[in-house]
């Protein structure tokens, strides 16, 4: 196999960052999900003059996001296997 010279814009090596094993994105998702339902929530109990829909939006946007991070985990574990 031949090494292809790099032209004078363009990087001699190409530098991944290992795959990281924690699950501190899920995390993400899941605070990020109970974040974006508790402003939903609040918002909507604003509109509506109430005090319960906030209460009952934090859990939905924890299930949300805990689905949201195994779905992102289901399609990096199908794509760990092609190449591009």
């Amino acid at each position: 196999m031949s090494k292809k010279n790099p032209g004078p814009n363009e990087p001699d090596h190409v530098v991944v960052p290992p795959k990281s094993k924690d699950n501190k994105l899920d995390y993400t998702y899941i605070i990020g999900g109970i974040l974006l339902w508790g402003l939903i929530g609040w918002g909507l109990d604003f509109l509506f003059d109430t005090a319960w829909i906030v209460f009952a939006a934090l859990p939905v946007g924890a299930v949300c996001g805990y689905y949201l991070a195994r779905h992102h985990q289901s399609m990096a574990a199908n794509d760990d296997g092609q190449s591009q």
